[in-house]
């Protein structure tokens, strides 16, 4: 029979080996899902395309600073690299996730004793989100394992030579029991575990330090709020006067995040230890409109490429000059800390709220929402009940009140990374993603708090004295166990109160669903797409939403009289909605029902339509019944925004000109021509308006721009050959004709503009 510290292990590997089949059958189900492919797009998309480019060779991923977390790009290109297989490195990631729950076990047993280790790696077991997340392919799949390994570092760093802790008892227990003569037990009093010898000295502590800082800075690499948190545990290594280990740590963590330090400088010629989207997040959560969640800022388009590009278009638009992925990021955080400056007040109340929300019970959505796949897909998700609910007031309590009474000094600094990681989170913004890394102390913490209740209760400690008989709770009468009790349960029910107070949130639950409709829509699986939206209709937030989401994605995917049914639904079931107006008004343009379409196409542009370039489709529409005046009306009431590019400029220009009306596209292409100076298109297209108009003197000045910087477009050389024979430059007018037939011998203008000189009489 298995006694002692050998049966503990065995009785550790099966439960791990349990938990590996629950997160297991979880990844099962979820491996298939529509929404959780490598192509379905978000930042797992961003992640496999990035991956991809390692794995063709382009280790570097230049040039420019790296616009997402870098360590999940390595992890993600290394597996599949060994694998060749998604499935495997999901498999992979849950294995870590496994090796998590054991680290939380190996922590609990340090600090709190064997019985809070079962808890706390029981509670980690059953947390969903460590679960789902582990099962994705994205950067907080790996998360849970680096938080826990460095901070089971920190705990064995931490761990005093002399103390005999549970798994000393363990494994000299075993020890003693293969050894045969049993040796002669230690001195109470000596410190040291039977035959165990000298206690170990202080390489070894200096050793898991380094490791701990290491692993955190690996850790920051994938979560960059990680390195708050590192940065707390090294001040409060200092606050307690162990300033060589603090030193060790913080060196470790600069080794760890090194290379991608020289990356940057190698590549993009910029110093800097992370990525270049912190700027953005941090003005996202700090500004006069910030919500302390994710907030798209304008011009910017809310996925990871498109940040990538538009940060940068945004930023150098405001300074009027090109910039670097560094100091593009340093404009954004440059007007998060004016704001701050200029509103101190409001900025601590806004940092104080999302302190808050990181504490908060509330499922915050980015990219995923937890909720859809633990309730809406079938999966093994619902029966990982455990989460925040539980884990924020049980584990601070826990965490408040589990402080071992000799090693005070040393728990402070292991608890100090709570605090300091829930502001690195608070300092940007909060989502549902950002805040894992808290859990895992968190079930340290609840594995504690039941823990010291069952041994808080009169009965539940009898029989166990001899194995806590340091623990005070042992040492105390009843009364004062139970005023004990009664104080951590009040603490309790304050803190569950507040963690699960209800602001009015939305979990992101049915946008997923909305997003599952429109990816089968994008899979051509068109029936199921439409029985989801049944299902969605009945919760949507307004009436026709999920229809009029659907539609939308159908006129993406050119299918517009499937958008018809939907959009004429959505328009049903709310007629009041202008942007459904539209859209049915663009569907059945789409459809070739123009004269259908006209009417929904007005209504919806007069009542002021959400949607890009709102008007554009009716000029369209108008013309396509012929009524070109009405068309001309509506062009010269669209206002495209900032953000749009000088494309967008040019269509509304080129459209103005198909309906004979040069003055309404007059401003779209000088406006074309002031975002791009450089692009012939744009001086070709104002040339010919201008020459249209009469001004063939401006004409010629723009189109001879186009043509020195396109001078093998035989068009622009043609009209501004004829703007110079307008105005009496026949010599040129001549050369300019006759170069653009060299160029296009079928160039009707010149040919048209040669025959004419030749008709002239001469001088």
């Amino acid at each position: 029979m298995l006694t002692g510290y050998g049966s503990t292990r065995v009785r550790l590997l099966v439960a791990l080996g349990g938990v590996f089949l629950l997160k297991l059958l979880v990844l099962l189900g979820l491996r298939d899902h529509p929404l959780l492919q490598p192509d379905a797009g978000l930042d797992t998309t961003a992640y496999v395309d990035l991956a991809r480019r390692v794995l063709a060779g382009d280790v570097g991923l230049g040039p420019g600073l790296y616009y997402v977390s870098p360590l999940y790009i390595y992890f993600l290109s290394a597996g599949l690299w060994v694998f060749d297989s998604f499935t495997a490195v999901r498999l992979l990631q849950i294995l870590l996730g496994t090796a998590s729950v054991a680290f939380i076990y190996l922590m609990a047993r340090e600090w709190s004793g064997q019985r809070a280790a079962w808890i706390a790696g029981g509670l980690a077991a059953f947390t969903g989100l460590f679960t789902f997340y582990e099962s994705i392919l994205l950067q907080a799949a790996i998360d849970p394992v680096l938080t826990s390994g460095g901070l089971l570092a920190l705990t064995l760093a931490l761990k005093p030579p002399t103390v005999v802790t549970s798994l000393d008892r363990e494994r000299s227990q075993a020890r003693d029991a293969r050894t045969r003569p049993k040796r002669p037990r230690a001195k109470a009093d000596s410190g040291t575990p039977a035959g165990h010898g000298k206690p170990p000295g202080n390489r070894v502590g200096k050793g898991w330090f380094a490791l701990s800082g290491l692993v955190f800075g690996l850790a920051a690499l994938n979560r960059p709020n990680m390195l708050v948190g590192a940065v707390a545990i090294v001040a409060a290594l200092i606050l307690v006067r162990r300033i060589r280990p603090a030193a060790l740590l913080a060196a470790a963590l600069l080794a760890a995040m090194t290379p991608v330090a020289v990356r940057n400088l190698v590549v993009g010629n910029e110093w800097s230890l992370a990525s270049s989207h912190g700027g953005l997040n941090f003005y996202i959560g700090n500004n006069g409109a910030a919500t302390g969640f994710y907030r798209q800022v304008q011009g910017i388009s809310p996925t990871i490429a498109g940040q990538q590009r538009d940060v940068r278009r945004v930023a150098e638009r405001a300074l009027g000059h090109a910039l670097s992925d560094g100091e593009a990021s340093d404009y954004f955080f440059g007007l998060a800390w004016a704001w701050i400056r200029e509103h101190p007040g409001d900025a601590l109340k806004l940092f104080a709220r999302k302190l808050g929300y990181t504490f908060h019970a509330q499922h915050i959505a980015l990219p995923h929402s937890y909720p859809f796949y633990a309730y809406d897909t079938g999966s093994l998700l619902r029966l990982c009940a455990v989460g925040p609910w539980l884990l924020v007031p049980l584990g601070l309590v826990g965490l408040m009140v589990a402080a071992p009474a000799a090693r005070r000094h040393d728990y402070l600094v292991w608890v100090s990374f709570v605090p300091g990681y829930a502001s690195g989170v608070a300092a940007f913004f909060v989502a549902e993603r950002y805040r894992l890394p808290l859990l895992v102390p968190l079930c340290v913490g609840a594995g504690a708090a039941l823990d010291g209740l069952l041994r808080a209760w009169p009965r539940a400690g009898h029989g166990r004295r001899q194995e806590h008989g340091s623990d005070p709770l042992h040492r105390l009468t009843n009364r004062q166990r139970t005023t004990r009790l009664v104080a951590a349960g009040a603490g309790f029910a304050v803190l569950f109160a507040l963690a699960n107070w209800r602001h009015g949130l939305h979990d992101g639950r049915w946008e997923e669903g909305l997003r599952m409709a429109q990816r089968l829509v994008i899979l051509e699986r068109y029936d199921e797409a439409d029985r989801w939206v049944e299902r969605l209709e009945d919760d949507a937030p307004r009436p026709g939403m999920a229809h009029h989401g659907v539609g939308l994605q159908l006129l993406v995917e050119d299918e517009p009289a499937r958008a018809v049914v939907h959009l004429s639904r959505a328009q049903e079931l709310d007629p009041s909605d202008a942007g459904v107006e539209y859209a049915l008004g663009q569907a059945l343009l789409r459809a070739e029902r123009a004269k259908e379409a006209v009417p929904h196409l007005r209504r919806g542009f007069d009542a002021g339509a959400p949607v890009p370039l709102a008007g554009y489709d009716l000029a369209l529409a108008l013309q396509s019944v012929g009524d070109l005046s009405g068309a001309a009306d509506v062009i010269r009431r669209i206002r495209p925004g900032e953000e749009d590019d000088v494309e967008v400029w040019l269509r509304l220009g080129r459209l103005a000109s198909q309906v004979q009306a040069p003055d309404a596209a007059e401003p779209f292409f000088r406006q074309a021509v002031r975002m791009r100076p450089d692009q012939a298109s744009a001086r070709q297209q104002l040339g010919l308006n201008l020459a249209v108009l009469g001004n063939c003197e401006e004409a010629a000045r723009e189109l001879a721009e186009a043509v020195r910087l396109d001078p093998r477009d035989p068009d622009s050389l043609s009209h501004l050959a004829y703007c110079e024979i307008q105005l009496g430059r026949l010599a040129e007018g001549r050369a300019h004709a006759e170069a653009a037939l060299a160029l296009n011998p079928g160039n009707d203008l010149a040919t048209r503009l040669l025959a004419a000189l030749r008709r002239q009489p001469h001088d």
